[in-house]
């Protein structure tokens, strides 16, 4: 069987969520599948570790800059159509084979539309429509999103695809000792944008910060998204900032172990998120997680994080407070964590995608 995989979102910097998910379930897929065969659609700027995979994957270069799914990759499906094609994101393209799959992150954008462009919202309904009109198969990893999909379209059942999402834990730090000097610190990882709740964040640190015991710095680790500018008002304005409160923008894969490892615990009350890797990031490192008991996010933590309501920044403080006096709590929600990392793995998440593709129908 071949299988076509959009891999344009393969590329050698800056991934963040989507793209992670693109690399890391077409290198396990690679580990774990040798009977198929496998072409990879691509950009021309793509990962060049794509090259290095088995001799049934195949690099496919398609040089369209606008629309690339729309028209680069629809006309290749008239060329040369595989097997199975799948889109690990929202948009297919016009011309596909009956056996087609997308992987749907999260539909943020019916809950937060304001960040979107009129054009990303138009597209993005349009071509989720059209994937159920099709009966296209829809590739899912959190409940959350099910259950936005059964809110907001008519989807069959026998087209829902749940499959575990993946995740490797980070071992090696590249250099231990970065992020010591800001250290005590409280965490953030996540664009600064308005869904991710930086605003809530600021505005529940100043509250904590009126103990008069803690002197905890604030680091945002994300590089700036949709909202930024009220973001960047609400930041300046604490007396906190400059010294105390630090954007230290975009972080590489490559510093995320030693921002962790350092870290006193991960703040992450989202108000939106199809999963949430940092999450898993922090228990990876044994830092206590806040984070928010709306989406995917108390469905992912399962007991092994504090829980707030996001829209209540006296909650957030207050979870703060009782991990920075309260000992016990981060040794409970350790032994927690400990038992929801076990559930992912990338190899896992590759099986049963895969096991998707070959289902016969």
């Amino acid at each position: 069987m071949l299988i076509g995989i959009d891999a344009s979102r393969v590329k050698s910097t800056h991934r963040t969520g989507t793209e992670n998910y693109s690399y890391n379930l077409i290198k396990h897929l690679a580990k774990i599948d040798n009977k198929n065969r496998y072409r990879l659609y691509v950009q021309n700027d793509y990962d060049s570790s794509l090259d290095n995979l088995p001799n049934n994957f195949e690099i496919k270069v398609i040089n369209y800059k606008k629309y690339w799914t729309q028209i680069g990759l629809s006309l290749e499906m008239l060329r040369q159509k595989p097997d199975v094609l799948f889109i690990p994101a929202h948009t297919i393209p016009f011309f596909a084979p009956k056996k087609t799959f997308l992987t749907i992150h999260d539909l943020a954008w019916k809950y937060y539309p304001e960040a979107y462009s009129k054009k990303d919202l138009f597209i993005q309904n349009a071509n989720l429509k059209r994937a159920v009109k099709k009966n296209t198969g829809i590739v899912i990893y959190s409940r959350s999103t099910l259950s936005d999909l059964k809110k907001f379209y008519n989807i069959k059942n026998e087209n829902i695809h749940f499959v575990s999402m993946g995740y490797e834990k980070i071992i090696s730090i590249s250099d231990d000792k970065k992020y010591q000097e800001y250290k005590p610190y409280i965490l953030s990882v996540g664009r600064l944008e308005t869904r991710k709740n930086i605003i809530g964040i600021i505005k529940a640190y100043n509250l904590l910060r009126k103990e008069r015991k803690i002197r905890h710095k604030l680091l945002l680790a994300g590089k700036p998204g949709y909202g930024y500018d009220e973001i960047k008002t609400e930041i300046t304005k604490s007396k906190y900032y400059p010294k105390d409160i630090v954007e230290l923008g975009y972080v590489s894969d490559d510093d995320l172990p030693a921002i962790y490892k350092n870290a006193s615990m991960l703040l992450y009350p989202s108000l939106c998120e199809g999963f949430g890797f940092p999450i898993l990031e922090a228990h990876t490192f044994e830092i206590p997680v806040i984070t928010s008991n709306r989406s995917s996010m108390a469905e992912i933590a399962d007991g092994s994080a504090l829980l707030v309501n996001p829209d209540k920044v006296f909650e957030i403080a207050a979870a703060m407070s009782q991990i920075i006096n309260k000992p016990e709590i981060k040794k409970a929600l350790n032994i927690k964590a400990k038992k929801v990392l076990s559930r992912y793995s990338w190899e896992q998440c590759a099986k049963e995608t895969l096991a998707v593709f070959e289902e016969k129908k």
